[in-house]
């Protein structure tokens, strides 16, 4: 039986969860060797033209591709992978069958839900796969969220934390070749050590990068990548020159942030800028061992030395309602309100961070909003009725829309099994969604006032129900 596992922000750790699995999975190879079949490189290769276990996902800067983390979380292949969607090809898809209601080739309406049409990873539409063949790589296991970076010459630069080495790997996107580049070769390349970021200052003996890297912004503009560790509370900053004159490098590593429980887990988990590209912009981190967030900012040496992690501030968001164990954090446009994700008991709370009279963020909690239990990620988008934030909810199986200035749900969508990670086009008014349980990705329609408004029309993969 395959175990269905789930990302370590929701329960267990699972790298630790997974260990048994390891040992068994350890030794298979060297009992078919005894029969004279070894395992080949091939036999343990993650599917390039499937999702298993989708963990993260992130949008281009132009809305024109998808990218998909793949963690590998029951460690049945040797590595995770980084696959490429085509998010104009997934346009067609929906337009066909929302607009034009035809089930699109290579689609299937699904019997159960009428009103969305399962599209499997090989399915076409004018003869175009969604997945872009090619183009998919491999990294460490337990690959999660993803940054991304805008470099000078148009690439688009992804940031994502490693578990299983662990280390902040780093590829290149060219959108004029559509390929990833991470410096390994062959039809199925994995990404070479030189882009795995594990040292500090590029140098052994100044230490190394701290186990369990999970949640991660990225400031493009300004150069740095900020990493929270799941265990230790640490938070890592990447230094990540924009003009790619020198290679991302870890530059500081700070902790003691939060308070340790019995079991000696400190557990930073989110982690969001306020106004990202401004000077000195501040970085808010998320706790799940207590109600304090965490502020830093970013020094930037005149002398072009490492820059450093700079804590400023903290404050807590039990001050008006009971809270413990903080997860997502995202900021509105413009960053005068931050909406957090507390799990106990479970509510999405938003926080003022406009300037006081001082110019300093007031900090200030305003409202909470009743959640689902075991909540994760939460997206802020406006698609054209207002800013809602958008909320996984993982055990569930479902995404909450919620208006945050009325505290009220607006709406339950059904995504899919272990539904996680968010992104949100704006133009496009979609929304798409990691099924981590499935190996699917929902793709939700989010124009205001349509039939559809707030379900899913399109899935991306076929539903791997498994068979437990």
């Amino acid at each position: 039986m395959t175990h269905r596992g789930q990302p370590a922000a929701h329960g267990a750790n699972p790298i630790t969860r997974m260990e048994p699995m390891r040992a068994a999975i350890a030794v298979i190879p060297l009992g078919l060797a005894l029969a004279g079949c070894p395992a080949s490189a091939e036999d343990v290769r993650p599917p390039a033209d499937a999702f298993y276990f989708p963990t993260g996902l992130a949008l281009s800067p132009d809305d024109r591709y998808l990218f998909v983390s793949n963690a590998n979380s029951d460690l049945r292949y040797g590595s995770s992978s980084l696959q490429l969607v085509d998010v104009d090809v997934v346009d067609a898809l929906v337009r066909r069958w929302v607009d034009d209601g035809e089930v699109p080739a290579g689609c299937a309406q699904d019997p159960e839900v009428r009103e969305t049409v399962v599209c499997p990873e090989e399915a076409d539409g004018d003869g175009a796969a969604f997945l872009v063949p090619g183009a998919t790589v491999r990294l460490g296991n337990f690959a999660g969220d993803i940054g991304t970076q805008t470099l000078a010459d148009g690439r688009v630069r992804l940031f994502l934390p490693v578990r299983g080495d662990p280390s902040i790997t780093w590829v290149d996107f060219d959108p004029a070749s559509e390929l990833f580049e991470c410096g390994g070769s062959g039809d199925y390349p994995r990404c070479d050590v030189r882009h795995q970021i594990t040292q500090l200052r590029g140098d052994p003996d100044q230490g190394t990068l701290t186990s369990e890297p999970f949640g991660i912004f990225v400031d493009g503009d300004n150069g740095y990548a900020v990493v929270a560790h799941l265990t230790t509370g640490n938070v890592s900053l990447v230094a990540t020159p924009p003009d790619d004159s020198e290679p991302p490098v870890l530059a500081d590593v700070k902790g003691g942030f939060f308070t340790t429980r019995v079991n000696g887990l400190r557990g930073a988990v989110g982690v969001a800028g306020r106004r990202p590209g401004t000077a000195d912009d501040l970085v808010y981190v998320t706790s799940r061992v207590e109600s304090r967030v965490q502020m830093l900012h970013v020094e930037q040496p005149l002398d072009g030395g490492f820059p450093l992690l700079a804590p400023t501030d903290y404050f807590f968001v039990n001050t008006v309602f009971p809270a413990d164990d903080s997860r997502g954090i995202a900021f509105s446009a413009g960053g005068d309100r931050a909406h957090v994700i507390n799990r106990n008991p479970p509510t999405l709370i938003t926080v003022d961070t406009s300037d006081d009279a001082d110019g300093r963020p007031r900090n200030e909690v305003l409202i909470a909003t009743e959640l689902c239990p075991q909540a994760g990620i939460v997206a802020v988008a406006d698609v054209g009725a207002g800013e809602r934030a958008y909320v996984s909810c993982f055990r569930d199986g479902q995404v909450w829309v919620i208006d945050p200035e009325a505290a009220t749900l607006e709406a339950v969508v059904n995504a899919g099994r272990g539904p996680h990670a968010i992104a949100v086009s704006e133009a496009r008014k979609q929304m798409y969604v990691t099924n981590f349980l499935e190996n699917t990705i929902a793709v939700i329609d989010l124009t205001p006032g349509a039939p559809t408004e707030n379900r899913v029309v399109v899935r991306l993969g076929e539903p791997d129900l498994g068979d437990d």
